[in-house]
């Protein structure tokens, strides 16, 4: 993935569970690894996408938002 770190991760899934109750899952696979959600919605969506802007990275998520990955530019 190179664009985000082991800690960057941690903290989006802590702030995600505290915030949301919801459970963020990574998922280190070929070609592509993603993240997946237990729930989603459209501000679970917001605050992962301003998480990640901070980062210089931007979220593509599956039609129902329950996956998503990670790529680098804005």
């Amino acid at each position: 993935m190179g664009m985000l770190t082991i800690s960057d991760i941690i903290l989006l899934k802590q702030e995600l569970g505290e915030k949301y109750r919801t459970v963020l899952h990574y998922h280190d696979v070929c070609p592509k690894p993603f993240f997946s959600l237990e729930l989603t919605g459209k501000e679970i969506q917001s605050d992962i996408i301003m998480f990640l802007k901070k980062r210089g990275c931007t979220p593509r998520f599956s039609d129902d938002g329950s996956q998503f990955t990670v790529e680098r530019g804005i």
